[in-house]
């Protein structure tokens, strides 16, 4: 995200951090990445440094009242805590707090996640991975998708509908009146209204790719975004990093990023795994992503929302959001 949240003070997560975790905070830097969820570098006194993710648990991708986003946080951050102490190494797990849950409460609708800081460079959302490291990657999802058993009915199950699509549909039949709730209701409303024909066409082809990929076979357990920039370069080892999405789907949920269906990367999953890479699927997972943020971002401009450098930004990619959703709901 490009700023900090609004409602929460930088004491209220030192205080956090030092009631669940033990820590003595002296400083914390805002670090204006990722999306949806916020990040800090904690530094203790004596140098330490931690980082930290303080996630909101209700709206947004999670699309849930702040209860069941808390259950469905803390069974994320559970699952990957298990999967490390199975020895999948290269997932980055967070500290338990003193009480043994994975995460803390921070007020009503937000969590704080503590995070040893580790040393290295992670890469970039749109910027394609170098073969040889996604050849690494693609041997990493096949250990992963090969553990699931080790979570038994613990991890989350991930849909293959994201929840922002309702809300999308809605924006979509409520285009003939004026929206009101800040300064994008407007812009956003004309701007779908123009582009509403393709938007819903992308929805029918999704909904028929979709029930395709149900068939593909049985789910595993995926990280839900193993894009480049959730893998951190640390030395010579490759990390996951960015574990909430964890949950069980299709394995092409991972697979979406970093192959296709013909490629090395496909043919090194099958050796590794026996399972054969469905273009389908990998279909209905690329035109998802992107009818998911739209449909985030609509319902933020449909909603009391700010003029700040968070919905400025979203604002900037609607038109890349709408054209890509016509090129995939065409190409699939």
């Amino acid at each position: 995200m490009k700023g900090p949240p609004a409602g929460i003070e930088e004491c209220d997560i030192v205080a956090a951090l030092a009631g669940h975790w033990g820590l003595a905070t002296i400083q914390l830097n805002y670090l204006a990445v990722g999306f949806g969820d916020h990040h800090w570098i904690a530094t203790e006194a004596e140098g330490r440094r931690w980082f930290v993710t303080v996630a909101e648990l209700g709206g947004g991708w999670r699309g849930a009242a702040p209860e069941q986003g808390w259950a469905d946080l803390r069974a994320a951050m559970g699952a990957v805590i298990a999967l490390r102490d199975a020895g999948l190494k290269f997932a980055s797990a967070p500290v338990p707090a003193h009480d043994g849950q994975p995460l803390a409460r921070l007020g009503d609708r937000r969590a704080a996640i503590l995070f040893p800081y580790l040393e290295g460079t992670a890469g970039t959302f749109s910027r394609r991975m170098p073969q040889r490291e996604r050849l690494a990657l693609i041997q990493m999802l096949a250990r992963l998708h090969g553990a699931t058993a080790v979570l038994g009915d613990a991890a989350p199950v991930r849909d293959l509908t994201p929840a922002s699509l309702p809300g999308l549909q809605a924006a979509l039949s409520d285009l003939g009146r004026p929206w009101a709730g800040g300064p994008y209701s407007e812009p956003g409303r004309q701007f779908l209204t123009r582009r509403a024909a393709g938007i819903a066409a992308a929805l029918e082809r999704f909904g028929d790719l979709a029930g395709q990929a149900a068939a593909s076979g049985p789910p595993v357990i995926t990280h839900g975004e193993p894009h480049p920039g959730n893998v951190l370069r640390s030395g010579s080892r490759l990390l996951l990093i960015d574990w909430d999405t964890v949950g069980i789907a299709p394995p092409e949920r991972d697979l979406w990023h970093v192959a296709g269906s013909d490629g090395p990367e496909a043919a090194l999953y099958f050796e590794l795994t026996g399972r054969v890479v469905s273009d389908v699927a990998l279909a209905a997972y690329r035109l998802r992503w992107q009818l998911d943020d739209l449909g985030l971002n609509v319902a933020l401009f449909r909603s009391p929302h700010a003029d700040d450098a968070n919905t400025a930004a979203m604002w900037a990619d609607l038109p890349r959001l709408a054209d890509d959703i016509t090129r995939l709901a065409d190409a699939g």
